[in-house]
């Protein structure tokens, strides 16, 4: 930082020194070489500065003299002077006087309050006297992708996001710790150690972005170690400041290096074939650029405090653009998954509605069967009776019609509901209750329903009831799968602060806890021919459908699911 700071506010400028030469003088007479280093502690309550221009090195040419200084304080010059951006600004050119005077006296003795600096005629006309609105578009871009982004990252919890927004953040106070200095005749140690901290923290989280972003942990180990080794050394340094009020990293490294390193990373995955790292790594090199010209900026008719506010900026709108293509692609990636989780779920449920059906179908067909023994039996051994005939018919028809009802309620059941519509909780829990308790009874599985306080709702009566269905099988399958002694299952419904609160508990023992947290993953499962989509499914539908919350937690005896809409 300083290393930076000391060539864009230098007590002179470097293309300057071919032409202008400046001198103080204490007692206004005799003057001397003004020195930075005798003058950086010394008290004087009055002095006079002089410049000696050089016109014929000058020519034709017109620049400007600007002067960071107490003006409030200045009693005397021999030249004419406007006041922009509460800066003394001289015009100079062949017309101006070969030696001009500043002459200063302060109420009290102080430290000498003078810096200057020279700029070209094309800074003055058309960045002096505007660079409040590029400070102010500069500002705006780097703080909309700071906030941005960390509203993305706390919407997809992707580290590279966070990174970028902090790296946004931190190079935001460093701008504005330069334009604070630029209107300083020098600067405070504490608040140089404040902007230091902050522009080193800006590399640090562009070293971590370059690392996520990259994922060079998994595909250039190498140069994640090569990277890792920069974010040390940036670490250390933001300690040193603590201790020594400077950046000294960045007092022997060039400020450029800082993103040359993450470019030569992109470099690399470029060639490995990351046709994204294109993007990024043109990002990189181009704010190396502009650093190296801010530092070098006799190569350039502007200031370096105005480079640097136009770099990166630029640089923000370079990486949001691709940053908003990555977050296209990753949208258009998570649609995808979740058409398939739902097609898979949808395909789950069908073969979950064919085995309840069959399973339902069983005790009818094997009546079926029975009775057409029967008949065959009565046929074999004397003609049939009519009463007795019509007697199997009736119970055959009675038989088809369970069977009938049962295609029905399925049907019902799994038929998605286009419109929401006023329901009771417990209604919703019954339709799923129909279903699964000739289950239960086969199994021998004990079931309590326990109404407490009922709800009426309004939303999607079936999708509640296949999320009840999807407990209570699985809470039907780990029974079973455990063998448990006097198996039972539990739902309980009851009303707390507006919500609806379903519980359905087990005695199946409980989860384990190194899956608790996993549970409501897509495709996690802990059974032996689980899909892993129906608890996933069943909390997109509660959280999205019904902005609720489903919540998994052991008890003593076994585990708990609470619903809350």
């Amino acid at each position: 930082m300083r290393y930076l700071l000391f060539f864009i506010l230098s007590f002179s400028n470097l293309y300057a020194q071919y032409y202008i030469q400046n001198y103080i003088a204490e007692d206004h007479t005799n003057f001397k070489k003004a020195s930075y280093s005798e003058y950086k502690n010394k008290q004087l309550k009055e002095f006079t500065i002089k410049f000696k221009i050089d016109l014929d090195k000058l020519k034709d040419e017109t620049n400007y003299l600007t002067i960071v200084s107490d003006k409030d304080s200045l009693v005397f010059s021999n030249t004419k002077y406007e006041i922009i951006n509460d800066i003394i600004v001289v015009k100079l050119d062949k017309n101006q006087k070969d030696e001009l005077f500043f002459k200063y006296i302060y109420e009290n003795p102080k430290r000498v309050e003078f810096r200057w600096n020279n700029i070209s005629n094309f800074e003055y006309t058309y960045l002096l006297k505007f660079e409040g609105i590029l400070y102010g578009v500069s500002y705006g871009i780097i703080f909309c992708a700071f906030l941005y982004y960390l509203i993305i990252f706390f919407s997809t919890k992707m580290r590279c996001f966070l990174y970028y927004s902090l790296m946004q953040f931190f190079v935001l106070l460093s701008l504005i710790g330069f334009v604070y200095f630029s209107f300083q005749a020098y600067p405070n140690s504490t608040a140089q150690a404040i902007i230091d901290i902050c522009e080193t923290l800006s590399f640090l989280f562009t070293l971590l972005f370059a690392q996520s972003i990259l994922n060079t942990k998994e595909k250039m180990p190498k140069i994640h170690s090569f990277i890792n080794f920069f974010v040390l050394l940036n670490i250390l340094d933001v300690i040193a400041i603590f201790f020594y009020k400077y950046s000294i990293l960045y007092e022997y490294l060039p400020f450029y290096i800082g993103f040359l390193v993450p470019a030569f990373a992109g470099f690399i995955a470029i060639l490995k074939g990351d046709k994204y790292a294109i993007i990024y790594t043109i990002g990189w090199i181009v704010v190396s650029i502009f650093i190296y010209i801010a530092e070098n900026w006799e190569i350039t008719p502007i200031s370096g405090i105005y480079v640097i506010h136009i770099g990166a900026p630029l640089e923000s709108l370079i990486f949001s653009f691709a940053l908003g293509y990555m977050l296209k692609v990753l949208v258009k990636e998570k649609n995808e998954k979740e058409k398939l989780l739902i097609h898979q779920s949808k395909l789950a449920s069908m073969g979950e509605m064919i085995n309840n059906i069959a399973h339902q179908w069983r005790q009818p067909l094997t009546h079926l069967g029975f009775i057409n023994m029967n008949l065959q039996l009565a046929y074999e051994d004397d003609p049939l009776d009519k009463k007795y005939l019509n007697e199997k018919i009736e119970e055959s028809n009675s038989q088809l019609d369970f069977m009938s009802k049962t295609i029905d309620n399925f049907r019902d059941f799994y038929k998605p509901n286009k419109q929401k519509e006023l329901f009771y909780i417990s209604d919703a829990i019954k339709k799923a209750l129909e279903i699964m308790e000739p289950i239960f009874e086969s199994n021998k599985i004990k079931f309590e329903f326990n109404l407490i306080k009922d709800k009426q709702i309004n939303a999607y009566e079936n999708e509640y009831s296949q999320v009840i269905l999807n407990l209570l099988t699985n809470a039907k399958d780990v029974l079973i799968s455990r063998q448990i002694q006097n198996p039972q299952i539990t739902i309980i419904i009851d009303e707390k602060n507006d919500l609806s609160i379903t519980s359905i508990l087990d005695n199946a023992g409980g989860i384990e806890n190194k899956y608790i947290n996993q549970l409501f993953d897509p495709y996690f499962t802990t059974k032996q021919k689980g899909s892993g989509i129906g608890l996933y499914m069943s909390k997109m539908i509660i959280e999205s459908h019904f902005k609720g919350k489903i919540k998994v937690f052991n008890e003593k005896n076994g585990a708990i699911f609470i619903i809350e809409v």
